[in-house]
């Protein structure tokens, strides 16, 4: 006998559970002020400002944002069962994935102080401004410390005065100044007060009086430059061509905000089903399965990415069961549980809930994803002895994913190209599932074809995992014929 199964899926959701909260997946630039909360570099950049600019209470923020995000998820399993005795049976099927993100982001101007770095947006002799700026400060240090070591401003050997304590503060300024323009390390830095911003005019106030002093007090000249600023607020083309530089923005591949999909092969599913009761009323089947890594790879290149298939080795089994009560009630019971196999991820490292992560934070690490388990219930009702109707219910979870470096080597490459030892645990969070879905079913069972539609919400998450609050419209069609 050969069975063949066509059972198309779609999966969309535009909201996930974290913990017991429903939270919009737009969520990290979606407010009055967005800004530091989500997005790393701000908040590195919020602080040089603070620092530079001798103004602590300085909040960065892009201004007042909306993003709007709906994932889906088109999966076509397509599977071709063999049976090989009265109760054992080989099957193979084959997925072909379709996904597709829809991102679009709405900024007012309403609060912003950040605009774009002069160097991502273009401006002209940007980048000399800044050489020739940095170039005077350190020539001004450089020369105010010749000047202390000699004994200049009535300063002892031990340096303790008031042109030390100047420089010292000066120094700082500088550091913070230069981390603003240029990033740590090789983060980069898209983004730059507003020259009209507080934090713009802070700066600006800071970096007229050191020149002022250095002049009048200290007899430096030569350090005049002001520094470049920020001069127009941001727009949702500035925010995207900071997403997709990889010279001073995040390096993402392709424009972010637009209707976006790929399909490819997913992972190949072998599996063995083995009957162990076949009676009139009750019916029972084991299955084990393989799921193999056929699936494309997953990229750190692509921002609000959903992988085609998790391009590592599943190994699945399942219990099955059918008891039918009198000749109208028909229950649907379904047990399964998975290991999945250690492998290789290429990721962004940052915390859970960052939503815009520096290229150089990219690694290939090694990943051990969690083993998983589900059950599923389905009472029926047979309304004639070919359709039933009823409602379904579902229970999943899965344990939080492990991650590590390949190599100690790997480690401290990252912390090089970020400027901070940073861990591959930080991935965790946020990896562990649980999902309770209900819904309603159709089936139709005839002689030699057998067909179902169903549609399930998931109407909750679990304490301590995030679950994609998504909705599922499944239909399946199977055909039997004897080969012999």
């Amino acid at each position: 006998m050969l069975r063949l199964t066509f059972e198309p899926s779609i999966v969309a959701w535009d909201a996930q559970f974290v913990g017991a909260m429903r939270l919009p997946l737009g969520l990290p630039l979606t407010g009055d002020t967005v800004g530091s909360a989500h997005i790393p570099v701000v908040a590195r950049l919020e602080q040089d400002v603070r620092t530079a600019g001798r103004l602590p209470g300085f909040i960065a923020s892009l201004g007042k944002g909306l993003l709007s995000v709906r994932q889906e998820r088109r999966t076509t399993p397509i599977s071709a069962e063999l049976g090989l005795t009265d109760r054992l049976s080989v099957r193979l099927t084959v997925p072909i994935v379709r996904v597709a993100t829809r991102a679009h982001l709405q900024l007012s101007s309403k609060g912003a102080n950040l605009g774009l770095n002069p160097l991502l947006q273009g401006v002209a002799n940007s980048s000399a401004l800044y050489g020739s700026f940095f170039n005077q400060f350190d020539t001004s240090l450089a020369r105010l410390d010749a000047n202390i070591a000699g004994g200049g401003y009535g300063c002892p050997p031990s340096r303790q005065c008031g042109a030390q304590a100047f420089l010292d503060s000066a120094r700082v300024v500088r550091g913070a100044l230069y981390e603003a323009v240029h990033g740590v390390a090789q983060t980069g830095s898209p983004f730059m007060p507003l020259d009209s911003s507080d934090g713009g005019r802070a700066i600006a106030q800071v970096v007229s009086y050191l020149q002022t002093r250095d002049s009048a007090a200290f007899n430096i000249i030569g350090f005049r430059d002001p520094f470049l600023l920020a001069h127009d607020t941001l727009s949702v083309d500035f925010v995207a061509g900071a997403i997709i530089d990889s010279a001073n923005g995040f390096g993402y591949r392709a424009l972010p905000f637009r209707d976006s999909f790929r399909f490819a092969l997913g992972d190949l599913e072998v599996a063995a089903k083995y009957r162990i009761a076949g009676g009139a009323h009750y019916a029972a089947a084991l299955v084990a399965l393989v799921r193999l890594p056929t699936a494309r790879r997953d990229s750190a290149e692509e921002w609000l990415h959903q992988s085609i298939g998790d391009h590592q080795v599943d190994l699945e089994a399942r219990l099955v069961q059918e008891l039918i009560v009198g000749s109208r009630l028909w229950l649907n019971l379904a047990i399964h549980g998975g290991i999945q196999r250690p492998g290789t991820q290429v990721r962004r490292v940052a915390p859970f809930g960052t939503i815009l992560v520096p290229i150089a934070a990219t690694s290939e690490l090694r990943w051990d994803p969690g083993d998983y388990a589900g059950v599923d219930f389905a009472p029926l009702f047979r309304l004639a002895p070919q359709f039933a109707a009823g409602v379904t219910a579902g229970y999943w979870t899965k344990q939080r994913d492990r991650y590590g470096f390949r190599s100690p080597q790997d480690s401290l490459d990252l912390a090089s190209r970020l400027g901070v030892p940073t861990s591959a645990a930080l991935l965790e969070q946020g990896t562990a599932e649980r999902r309770l879905r209900l819904g309603v079913a159709l089936t139709y069972v005839g002689p030699n074809v057998e067909g179902g539609f169903s549609i399930e919400q998931t109407v909750s998450g679990g304490s301590g995992a995030v679950t994609p609050a998504a909705a599922v419209y499944r239909i399946v069609l199977r055909t039997s014929r004897k080969l012999f």
